[in-house]
């Protein structure tokens, strides 16, 4: 709030000499520094906005009310329901790779650093390793929020491999690697995934 504050000062008043201030100060004892700092501070946030940006333009966008579903399943663990699961395609047929779209709607409440665990555990029942895989999983922290009974998330995988997440519809952010979206939508569908009774809903058109 100081700034325009400032602005507004030295357009009612005459400064006679700006030379004479000490070169670490600005009008009205205001230390430069700060200045430079609120600079820098706005600077970030647009390099932040455009990142997002790119993101944006690089996931798919969501399109599960557009296309239509290739299968659905529900996940239960022992006498718990944790997620109804949907699959989404242009065709509404499974091809073995993006572009395609798997929602999960949740219905019990999931921290986040749940979520983060059972990822891992999954990728190693798998097998999987990549070079970034930890860095990935750190990502992810920060891009999901913990869930609550209702919330909807979102995986859009793009031919290419792009990805984007949605969270109750809105988009909340992506790993800028081809190689995350595949191996993460590979827990649900490839053919050696830890769930393979949900998997063959999902991708044969059976519900359950």
């Amino acid at each position: 709030m100081w700034i325009p504050l400032l602005l507004c000062w030295m357009s009612s008043h005459t400064v006679a000499d700006f030379s004479t201030l000490p070169g670490s100060f600005v009008s009205n004892g205001v230390p430069a520094s700060s200045v430079r700092v609120a600079m820098a501070d706005s600077t970030n946030a647009q390099v932040a906005q455009a990142t997002d940006d790119a993101s944006l333009q690089h996931a798919p966008p969501l399109a599960i009310d557009d296309w239509p579903m290739v299968g659905q399943a529900r996940l239960k663990v022992l006498f718990w329901n944790i997620y109804d699961s949907a699959l989404y395609t242009p065709s509404g047929v499974w091809q073995g790779e993006g572009p395609y779209q798997l929602s999960l709607h949740y219905l019990r409440d999931i921290p986040v650093h749940q979520l983060i665990e059972q990822t891992d555990k999954a990728w190693r029942e798998q097998g999987r390793t990549h070079p970034r895989q930890a860095e990935w999983l750190a990502q992810l922290t920060d891009i999901w929020p913990d869930i609550t009974e209702g919330d909807n998330l979102v995986l859009s995988v793009a031919a290419s491999g792009h990805s984007g997440f949605w969270f109750n519809g809105e988009y909340i952010g992506a790993i800028h690697d081809e190689a995350f979206g595949p191996l993460f939508g590979g827990i649900w569908l490839d053919a050696d995934t830890p769930q393979p009774a949900l998997r063959s809903q999902l991708i044969s058109g059976a519900g359950g």
